[in-house]
């Protein structure tokens, strides 16, 4: 199993992961995988901008 042990994003190793790995919340940075997909943060920040 593709299993993560760190954020991809800050590299923080303190993850909230559920059962079934399709949410990863990093404490550092926010949910960085939702319903299986990896979230791309430069388009998150755009889009809040808008």
């Amino acid at each position: 199993m593709n299993e993560v042990q760190e954020c991809p994003v800050c590299l923080s190793n303190e993850l909230l992961i559920s059962d079934s790995q399709e949410t990863i919340i990093c404490s550092e940075c926010g949910v960085i995988k939702k319903d299986g997909i990896f979230l791309d943060k430069r388009k998150l920040e755009l889009e809040e901008a808008v």
